[in-house]
């Protein structure tokens, strides 16, 4: 079998480029993920309000 050095076996360069993707990924996410909530919370927020004047209209009496 033929001897390969190492440094000509190898795939890429090392870890570094993969981490800092990785990380921004997880960052990327962490926004998204932060962005959906505050959008959740603001929707049912106002689903809340709407719900509260519905039920003051129908309780009214005519």
């Amino acid at each position: 079998m033929k001897e390969i050095p190492p440094q000509k076996a190898r795939q890429g360069k090392k870890g570094r480029p993969v981490l800092i993707v990785l990380i921004s990924s997880l960052i990327i996410v962490a926004l998204v993920w932060l962005g959906a909530e505050i959008y959740g919370s603001h929707i049912s927020e106002s689903e809340n309000i709407m719900d509260s004047n519905t039920n003051t209209k129908q309780s009214m009496p005519d």
